[in-house]
């Protein structure tokens, strides 16, 4: 009898000494997600040419559409279908590319999240993070967004990374931080659940 292989999770973790460095890919694990992606985007940049030639031949700057029509769509309609098929497409390369990367450095005494490839970062004083847990019960909040599995608080505000890790490697990870850095931040207690 086989033993199923546990899984080593989708994060790397590279230990710098006195540096830590997380990076949480935000694409999709699995092989059929993937190929669900790949298709869709396929489909998107196919449509969205499509109807940029369109486009172009109505406004005059091409003699000739790549697919002959009929009679030519309404401009307004065009243009809204390019605007939602390019946000559309900009959102799944997003997913593609994106990941986030946290570091944690005693030197600085801080807390990095980076958001790529949008390159936002918010930097966070290591001594003013507390409450480090895993959030096992994800919920949709407010306006429809989705937020990381792993929070912290700090002052009057909490803070959420991990948005694609399952709750067993954020556990990892937060046992990981609070093993390495946990006298250097607020409280020493690590909580799961919330």
């Amino acid at each position: 009898m086989a033993f199923v292989e546990p899984p080593k999770g989708i994060t790397r973790i590279t230990d710098l000494g006195d540096r830590l460095r997380i990076e949480i890919p935000l694409r999709p694990k699995g092989l059929l997600e993937c190929l669900l992606l790949l298709v869709w985007l396929i489909f998107t940049g196919v449509c969205e040419g499509i109807l940029v030639s369109s486009l172009l031949h109505r406004l005059g700057v091409i003699p000739q559409p790549l697919v002959e029509e009929a009679e030519p769509a309404p401009l307004p309609l065009l243009l809204f279908a390019c605007v939602v098929l390019g946000v559309l497409l900009s959102l799944w390369l997003w997913i593609l590319l994106g990941r986030e990367i946290v570091e944690v450095s005693i030197p600085e005494g801080t807390l990095k999240i980076r958001s790529l490839p949008f390159k936002k970062t918010s930097i966070y004083r290591l001594s003013e993070v507390a409450n480090l847990r895993v959030l096992e019960n994800l919920r949709w909040r407010g306006g429809g967004t989705i937020t990381g599995i792993i929070a912290f608080d700090y002052g009057a505000s909490t803070v959420r990374f991990g948005l694609t890790i399952d709750p067993a490697e954020a556990r990892q990870i937060v046992a990981l931080l609070k093993e390495r850095f946990g006298q250097y931040m607020a409280d020493g207690k690590v909580e799961a659940g919330s």
